[in-house]
């Protein structure tokens, strides 16, 4: 299960590496269990579920509400993943399709419909 705290946790991590290049350069060579390993240390408390949930949501959000097609092996944004380490996908086609507070409000509304 997926607690609104914890998914405001991975949020504010995302944030903080959008923020902190050193940051991001260090998580970006990491696997999941070293990010998750690293991120608990520093505070940010999220479980690799609650990642896995937060990511797919803004993934959709994404494709159906930002870029205006279905979900389907031909949506747009699944090109940029490809030769990229995932983080750096994520950070740069994902996270950086929105705003600070459009993030912020994401994280704090676990049942936000896709628009």
């Amino acid at each position: 299960m997926v607690v609104p705290m914890a998914k405001s946790e991975f949020v504010r991590f995302l944030g903080d590496l959008r923020e902190n290049p050193q940051r991001r350069a260090e998580y970006s060579a990491r696997n999941l269990s070293q990010l998750l390993f690293h991120a608990s240390d520093e505070g940010f408390r999220f479980t690799a579920e609650e990642l896995v949930s937060v990511v797919g949501a803004l993934e959709i959000e994404v494709i159906v509400a930002k870029d205006g097609q279905t979900v389907d092996g031909d949506s747009a944004l699944w090109r940029h993943m490809w030769g990229v380490r995932y983080l750096d996908y994520l950070l740069d086609h994902v996270v950086s399709r929105f705003g600070e507070e459009e993030l912020r409000g994401f994280a704090a509304d676990e049942r936000r419909p896709v628009s």
